[in-house]
């Protein structure tokens, strides 16, 4: 957990006791509107800030109380960031090849300086930019080149945790997927484990092997993409598959409206965190949504929802999105099967199989 102190003397605990765990080679989305927590989780695994209670492992390490300033060269070069914002986290005045080269030292990446030329060089390649790009300025690249050089140096020590923070919402649409793809590509030969932060399902959809949703703080929701797609749902997680827009028409979607906003961190709910926004409640019986915090229910399969819905209510969730009946009948699918969410695109084709990814070029 994280807690905060603020200027009038409360305190504001921006993460409760939240759990799971990211294996090698591994992508974990972690979804959620703003204000939830996601941020402040990687700062934590970041060492940016340092956790009150509980415990962060990396490999057998405990890191949980060591910022980043304490941490050894090794750690920080371990957990790296791909951050949103391009366009903040290269040095005007610098050559793109000096900015890199000075990640390398920095990581203790080579013994001379030819060798982390060389290295330089090799990481131009492996984000598909040509090596003339050594010499350019920031100011002479787009905002998909300037995030393939944040790739780049977040990669430049062999990370093994790399933590994308909504790495594709500030460009252009035209080169979200490009630099997704590129992702995924280098994940995928270097065996890295990602945590991918973000707010858009459908890319989430397209990228993950699990998602964890988080709400005021808390993980309300978490399992493989495939259960947290499909029902049962944990109320809020619903909520968020349904504000996915989808152009194609022979797709129904269920409209659900969430009233009023995200309660403030200062001054949380009591119960189920979500108990204030959720309509759901009136199901579950002596109030307990407003008064006690939820059991961890495990629905199947490590698939687990923080919520006090019967299964029996559970059982009868329908999909929030799913093929009209004369699309189904020609697809010779039933008309409930839910429908596949693909890279960013509203309406997109179903997630592929990780490996059989079409080439995308970006400019």
């Amino acid at each position: 957990s994280e807690v905060f102190g603020s200027s009038e003397g409360r305190v504001v605990k921006a993460n409760e006791t939240i759990s799971f765990m990211a294996r090698e080679s591994e992508t974990v989305a972690i979804v959620g509107e703003s204000g939830c927590g996601k941020s402040t989780l990687a700062k934590v695994l970041l060492g940016l800030e340092t956790a009150s209670s509980g415990s962060v492992t990396l490999g057998n390490q405990q890191i949980q109380s060591t910022g980043v300033e304490k941490r050894s060269v090794e750690t920080v070069s371990s957990i790296q960031m791909v951050f949103q914002n391009p366009f903040d986290t290269l040095n005007p005045s610098h050559t793109v090849g000096s900015q890199i080269i000075r990640t390398l030292e920095k990581f203790n990446v080579g013994n001379t300086v030819a060798d982390r030329r060389q290295r330089m060089l090799e990481l131009l390649d492996l984000v598909k930019l040509p090596r003339a790009f050594e010499t350019r300025k920031p100011r002479q690249l787009s905002g998909g080149q300037k995030q393939r050089i944040g790739v780049a140096r977040a990669f430049a020590g062999d990370a093994k945790v790399v933590v994308a923070d909504e790495p594709v919402s500030a460009l252009d649409v035209s080169v979200q997927a490009a630099v997704t793809e590129l992702l995924m590509d280098i994940q995928r030969k270097n065996k890295t484990t990602m945590l991918f932060i973000s707010h858009d399902l459908s890319v989430v959809r397209y990228i993950a092997d699990r998602v964890v949703v988080m709400y005021l703080g808390y993980i309300v929701e978490q399992g493989t993409t495939d259960q947290i797609f499909s029902p049962p749902y944990h109320p809020y997680t619903e909520a968020l598959l349904s504000a996915i827009p989808i152009a194609d028409t022979s797709v129904i979607k269920k409209h659900i409206v969430l009233e009023g906003d995200i309660p403030s961190a200062m001054n949380p709910p009591t119960g189920c965190p979500f108990q204030t926004r959720c309509g759901y409640k009136k199901l579950v019986p002596d109030n307990l949504c407003e008064t006690q915090v939820p059991p961890v229910k495990n629905l199947g399969d490590g698939h687990l929802s923080l919520c006090w819905l019967a299964d029996d209510v559970l059982a009868k969730m329908e999909p929030v999105i799913k093929f009209d009946k004369e699309h189904a009948a020609h697809e010779g699918l039933p008309d409930d099967a839910p429908q596949g969410i693909g890279p960013g695109f509203a309406g997109a084709p179903p997630k592929r199989p990780r490996g059989k990814r079409p080439k995308l070029t970006d400019g």
